[in-house]
């Protein structure tokens, strides 16, 4: 995959499954600037995490990772997969959410849920106008 193939990819990953700006509420004029990507699948993950780093040239010290597993997960071998995926060492990952089965018939995925963060204002306005450089170049704006 090329920059520029790329460059679309992450775009579109992060547009269909990416955090919006939010409001902090510890203020009144405060916002939330924090890139947050989740998935349960390890190709998308693998593939915003290369966008991230090529693309967008993030600082890694601000990268993090968060795991949300069932209680039948081994959260061990589950953050040794994720890092692996992601690229993100595991002392980067914060404290892994615990989720509660509510149904038998429900099959969780069998790697959980994992979430990709990274706080940067900087970047997540630079990441906002790749997406509608995106649009604009698709011709849909």
């Amino acid at each position: 995959m090329n920059k520029k193939e790329l460059f679309y990819a992450g775009a579109l990953l992060y547009a269909c499954e990416g955090t919006v700006l939010r409001k902090d509420k510890r203020g009144e004029n405060r916002f939330n600037y924090a890139i947050e990507f989740t998935n349960s699948k390890s190709q998308p993950m693998a593939l915003f995490a290369k966008f991230l780093r090529e693309i967008i040239v993030i600082d890694e010290s601000r990268l993090r990772g968060q795991l949300f597993a069932y209680p039948d997960h081994n959260k061990d071998e589950l953050i040794s997969y994720w890092s692996n995926v992601s690229g993100i060492p595991s002392s980067q990952f914060q404290k892994v959410i615990d989720l509660k089965q509510t149904s038998g018939k429900f099959n969780p995925s069998r790697y959980g849920t994992f979430k990709l963060r990274y706080n940067n204002k900087n970047d997540f306005l630079k990441l906002q106008e790749i997406i509608e450089q995106t649009w604009r170049d698709a011709g849909v704006v």
